[in-house]
């Protein structure tokens, strides 16, 4: 965007660097390049001396919020999305979802990854955390969407005898590329799957490793009560503690799931400032239970949300989470009270940037990047309005989201997607998909 760009007359719904959430309505919200760089009342803007080019947006009848964050996700999931539902987690994930993975190739993975980039945008959604396979092809598609992206590199390999090795060197090599990407949009997490998927001799290096490089690390706690039981049966350690054990939570963590803590692993988490990414629609549709988000924001955890992959959600569609997330809290505990909906937005915005790592976004401030979305309130679900947050939490759908815009550029204005071809990557889709039927042969 090379004109400066005025947002007037919106309500801007924000939450600061406290977490507090504030509402301005009336804005005239001024961006000029990636960044906004004033938030001012009508006569105090008209009072300036106007910059020629300006390009207005009316924002009456909208709200300005910051863009989404999904905190966990399988992006290329999406390609698996309606076709193994119905089952619990382990044999969900060995029977049916790792079968298929074992047909995914580079280009397959670039399909998926294009589809949740469609899907995420117009749901208000502007940065990920994701976890998935060739995250090379999925860091490339992002940065052809203009869309924050957190990826998780694998950094075991097989040697040519089969044995599976650390790669440092591989490992540094993907902190350099990505943290020095030239448009700040992407950041590194090393994949740490879960306690459960790996060799006991592999944890302990590459907790030792991800200290060493000061490198983030994402992976999955205490989904099921068998991850719980077996890691007991295993290490006669409960997850979190067993990885503590191991040397994790040293660096910044993305600890999807959560759902099965007890007070000492709440107490570990707190500790060392672990991020746990609460997924309260895959959660429940695959049967693992509720995690207690009260309990952890009452321990001081910090929580964020995400979908996780459309595989197992079956969409990636944030605002249905957040009011999930919301009222599971509150009616697991019978107490209305719990989880406000301004306790609730921060999670999915503000904190959800700090924890993929990109401080200076999830806030509309002077100075802070231009990563923002409007939500339309002149349609019938948003009407009366009455308090902004709670309108976005309780009553917005995704499809009242008018415009994403990340770092200053639009991603989709007016409903129109500006930087993805929608309808080619939708038919693009449907074919990898097809590649990844169990019925059908090995690519």
């Amino acid at each position: 965007m090379n004109a400066p760009f005025v947002f007037k007359d919106i309500t801007v719904v924000t939450p600061d660097e406290q977490g507090q959430v504030h509402v301005t309505a009336h804005a005239w919200v001024c961006i000029d390049g990636q960044r906004i760089t004033a938030i001012d009342t009508e006569q105090s803007y008209l009072q300036k001396p106007p910059v020629p080019g300006t390009v207005f947006y009316d924002g009456r009848n909208r709200i300005m919020l910051p863009v989404l964050v999904n905190a966990h996700n399988h992006m290329a999931m999406t390609l698996l999305r309606n076709a193994a539902d119905d089952v619990a987690l382990q044999p969900w994930l060995f029977d049916h979802i790792f079968p298929r993975e074992a047909k995914l190739t580079a280009q397959i993975v670039a399909a998926g990854s294009r589809l949740a980039l469609v899907e995420m945008i117009r749901n208000g959604i502007g940065a990920t955390a994701d976890m998935y396979y060739y995250h090379e092809e999925t860091a490339k598609a992002a940065l052809e969407a203009g869309f924050r992206l957190n990826t998780a590199v694998d950094v075991k390999k097989q040697d040519a005898a089969g044995s599976t090795l650390i790669d440092a060197e591989w490992l540094n090599e993907q902190i350099q590329r990505f943290q020095n990407d030239a448009s700040g949009l992407l950041r590194i997490s090393m994949l740490v799957h879960s306690v459960y998927l790996y060799e006991a001799s592999m944890y302990q290096p590459l907790a030792r490793l991800a200290e060493a490089t000061a490198c983030p690390v994402h992976l999955h706690l205490s989904e099921t009560r068998k991850e719980v039981m077996d890691c007991q049966k295993r290490y006669g350690m409960k997850p979190a503690a067993r990885l503590e054990a191991f040397g994790f939570f040293r660096t910044r963590t993305l600890a999807a799931h959560c759902v099965y803590l007890d007070d000492s692993e709440r107490s570990i988490l707190s500790e060392h400032g672990v991020y746990a990414v609460h997924c309260p629609a895959s959660n429940l549709k695959l049967g693992s239970g509720v995690a207690d988000i009260t309990a952890m924001c009452r321990s001081q955890i910090p929580v964020v949300l995400g979908t996780d992959g459309a595989a197992s959600n079956n969409n990636l569609d944030l605002y249905r989470d957040l009011r999930m997330a919301a009222f599971l809290a509150k009616g697991s505990r019978e107490d209305a009270s719990v989880m406000s909906a301004h306790e609730i937005l921060p999670m999915a915005t503000s904190a959800g940037m700090q924890a993929l790592g990109f401080e200076q976004s999830g806030r509309i401030e002077p100075g802070a990047f231009a990563d923002l979305q409007i939500v339309r309130t002149d349609v019938p679900g948003m009407t009366p309005l009455g308090d902004p947050v709670s309108a976005l939490v309780y009553s917005a759908n995704s499809s009242d989201v008018e415009s994403v815009m990340v770092a200053g550029r639009w991603l989709m204005e007016k409903r129109e997607l500006k930087t993805l071809d929608e309808e080619k990557i939708m038919f693009e889709a449907q074919a990898a998909a097809a590649r990844l039927d169990l019925d059908e042969p090995s690519c």
